[in-house]
Formats: structure tokens, sequence, C-alpha cells
């Protein structure tokens, strides 16, 4: 396999439920409801906690998946790239020309992209782009800039950084996506071509944006440093 001259790109991916499936695991997991003894109150408890683990599908590999990568060159003049769909596989396909022997940078990406896009190359068998891999990953976390430390002072969110840096907020949030997503997959077989992709623009442009945040960051830290 020939492979492209290592780059250096900010990469930022978008998740959501896998749905059904998802949804029959985490109803039926076992769960800690504490002292709570009358059958009424642990009705209620058990659907509590099986809702919130329902929200919380889109952030792990196993009950979500991916719908929109985002790539954006740091130092080289590629146009920004946006990778989405309703079809998993032909996603993490496509992206793994970008995933595969370049430097990474990306916003909890050590806890949160790498991870994520690992499992979910696995769970499709698929073979795991190398610049995710352990053993020889090359991606990288603008967290880094700040150190680990959860009480750190420093660290933030994405949303922090855009207002530290002076930077345009955009109005979409992740939570959002799931809605923008379920609404383009019920009306998927009336949509063209076109008509889908004006659906997904929103995640479109919230996806490249937040890489092309990470982009600044990389550059204003490495001020000076060319990308060689």
């Amino acid at each position: 396999m020939d492979y492209a001259a290592p780059k250096i790109y900010a990469i930022d991916i978008e998740t959501v439920s896998q749905g059904k499936r998802a949804r029959d695991y985490t109803d039926n997991k076992p769960y800690k409801l504490g002292n709570v003894k009358a059958e009424d109150k642990v009705k209620k408890a058990l659907e509590e906690k099986r809702n919130e683990a329902a929200a919380k599908h889109g952030l792990f590999w196993f009950t979500g998946k991916v719908v929109s990568i985002a790539i954006v060159d740091i130092y080289g003049d590629d146009e920004p790239v946006c990778i989405y769909g309703v079809d998993e596989v032909e996603i993490l396909k496509k992206a793994s020309v970008y995933l595969d022997g370049h430097k990474l940078w990306g916003m909890s990406s050590e806890g949160f992209d790498c991870p994520f896009l690992i499992g979910r190359y696995m769970a499709n068998d698929l073979p795991i782009p190398r610049s995710l891999k352990a053993e020889n990953r090359l991606a990288n976390d603008v967290n880094k800039f700040f150190g680990w430390s959860t009480s750190s002072s420093q660290r933030g969110s994405l949303a922090d950084y855009i207002q530290g840096l002076g930077m345009e907020k955009k109005p979409l949030t992740g939570n959002k996506v799931q809605g923008i997503y379920d609404t383009v997959l019920a009306a998927k077989m009336e949509m063209d071509e076109v008509a889908e992709k004006a659906a997904w623009k929103e995640i479109i442009d919230y996806n490249i944006y937040d890489s092309q945040v990470v982009k600044e960051m990389v550059i204003k830290y490495n001020r000076g440093y060319d990308g060689n």
C-alpha cells in the first residue's frame, strides 16, 4: 500500500446513538439504586437511570456511532473536509486516508475521539488507521497545552477556548447533533442529494468549525514553527 507524505491535521468527530440496539442494551443493564426499596420508587429510579444512560449513548463507542468526521489541514493549503452520512462504514473507510500515518490534533482526542474511533473501526471489522493505534499513536490533544489535571484552572471546554481566543461562537452545540441526525434519517427517503446535504449543513459547519478552532490553537501554541 502506498502512503501519502505525512501531514498534520486537526480532526473532530460527531457521534449519535446507535438507536434501538443501544437502548436495548442500556435498558437491560443492572443499575445500583442505593437504598431505594419501595416498588414505585424503584420503578421511577430505574427509569431515570435508563434515560440517563440513553442520553449518553453517543459518548461511548459501544452504544454510539460516528456520523461526521471533519479534517482540517493545519499547516497546508488543503480545503477542509467533512465526511458525513448515515453509513458509518463508508465514513470510516473514507476517513482512513487522513487518519493513517498522518499527525493528528484534536480537542479531548486522547479521552474521546481516538478511543471512540478505534472502537468503531473494531466494531465494523475495519483496519484501525496507524495514527490511532496506541503503539505508534500520532494523535495529540490540545488539552496538553494546559496540563492533564481535571482540577486545573487552565482547562476548559471548546467553547471556553473559543472565548479565550476571541473567535466567533457558533450557535450549534454537540447535544443538538442527535436531533438533526434523527430528522435527516426520518426524511432521508424523500430527499435528493442536494436536499440531504442542505439538511446536514448545520452539522458539517459545526464539525469543521471545531477542527478549525483546534487548528488555530495549534498554530498559536507553535508560533514560529513551520510544521516541518
